[in-house]
């Protein structure tokens, strides 16, 4: 199975001159906890999380009106798979950067959709080590989520 068959494909962006408190608006009225950012070009430049706000909000100790999206994704990798990948491909990603979502790009850099562990979720097969048409089994979506869920270094060590 192919990302491009399970993506999300309407999306709702930011540009890189939003500020926090456009994106946590954004947010809150789209229901969601994920924000591609889009440059001057209209290509990727990263992803604003609902975490990452609220963590600028502690952190930086300014209002949340005077960060800027280019502020928190500039220097900051951002993890990305392609269309024609294989679904498991994007599960190696998210494991891999413990991440739950993943942004779908072209070659070109141009977000074309949004791929998360429920997309994957809604399309595993059912039987722990048996797979379903997509050729997903529930043990390596279960693996993944272990992977993203695993505490760092300083969780482990608190």
């Amino acid at each position: 199975m192919l990302v491009k068959d399970i993506m999300h494909k309407d999306i709702h962006c930011c540009s890189t001159s939003n500020s926090l408190d456009d994106i946590a608006n954004q947010m809150w009225n789209e229901d969601v906890g994920f924000m591609p950012i889009l440059d001057k070009d209209d290509k990727l430049a990263g992803v604003v999380t609902d975490r990452d706000i609220a963590m600028a909000a502690v952190l930086k100790h300014r209002p949340l009106w005077e960060i800027s999206a280019s502020e928190m994704v500039t220097g900051r990798p951002c993890h990305v798979c392609h269309p024609d990948d294989e679904v498991h491909k994007a599960l190696n990603v998210m494991g891999a950067s413990r991440i739950r979502r993943v942004p779908v790009i072209d070659g070109e850099q141009r977000l074309k959709g949004i791929i998360g562990l429920k997309d994957i979720a809604d399309h595993t097969g059912s039987g722990g080590k048996s797979k379903n048409a997509g050729g997903l089994t529930s043990e390596e979506l279960l693996g993944t989520i272990q992977r993203i869920c695993k505490p760092n270094l300083l969780q482990a060590s608190a």
